[in-house]
């Protein structure tokens, strides 16, 4: 006999209704939310001059060593794909292209809150463990609001935010930091909102 259940992480970080609306259902919710705000503030960011340079540097040792990143990005995504046939006893498409949804928003969510503002605000002259903990703050803020985690999780978003803000500014490893966001995040959140798993 079968069961159908609802994703487990939706009710496991998503808070009930309140002043920020209903629990997300579907991925578009999700997408609109967070996702797409965050990549056109990524955009807006890449427009300067002066952040493409910071991107530029940031990526120097994958440009340097692409072959070794790409097996890197093969091992990963390898391992991702592996783990959500083994949790789901299938391999969907849907699934599939959540890991990449993932893979795409952990880069705009690294370029923006661990690149572009903790730094921009430091050209700016703000001190940049100072402008870390504020960007980071903004970070936790948002997942609070847009994606409607429970505030417990939202601290070890901002937690998170701090480690690797903190790898960032010690290896200067753009690709690195996106790579451990990443896997992070799906093993978080495994599934798309709104799909429903098979118990045999």
């Amino acid at each position: 006999m079968s069961t159908d259940l609802n994703t487990p992480s939706q009710r496991r970080l998503q808070r009930p209704a309140d002043f920020t609306g209903d629990q997300l259902q579907h991925f578009y919710q999700i997408f609109l939310r967070h996702g797409l705000p965050v990549a056109a503030c990524g955009v807006c960011l890449l427009l300067l001059p002066s952040m493409q340079a910071l991107l530029g540097a940031s990526s120097a040792k994958l440009l340097s060593e692409p072959g070794a990143y790409a097996w890197g990005f093969i091992l990963i995504i390898s391992a991702l794909l592996i783990y959500a046939r083994i949790i789901d006893r299938c391999l969907k498409g849907s699934i599939i292209a959540w890991v990449l949804y993932l893979l795409i928003l952990s880069a705009w969510e690294e370029w923006v809150f661990r690149l572009a503002m903790p730094y921009g605000l430091q050209a700016q002259g703000m001190q940049l463990s100072v402008a870390v903990v504020i960007v980071n703050l903004v970070f936790g803020a948002l997942h609070y609001f847009s994606l409607r985690w429970k505030w417990q999780w939202c601290v070890l978003v901002f937690f998170g935010g701090l480690a690797l803000s903190h790898r960032l500014h010690t290896h200067f490893d753009f690709a690195s930091i996106i790579a451990i966001h990443w896997i992070a995040t799906y093993l978080n959140t495994p599934r798309p909102p709104g799909l429903r798993r098979r118990l045999r």
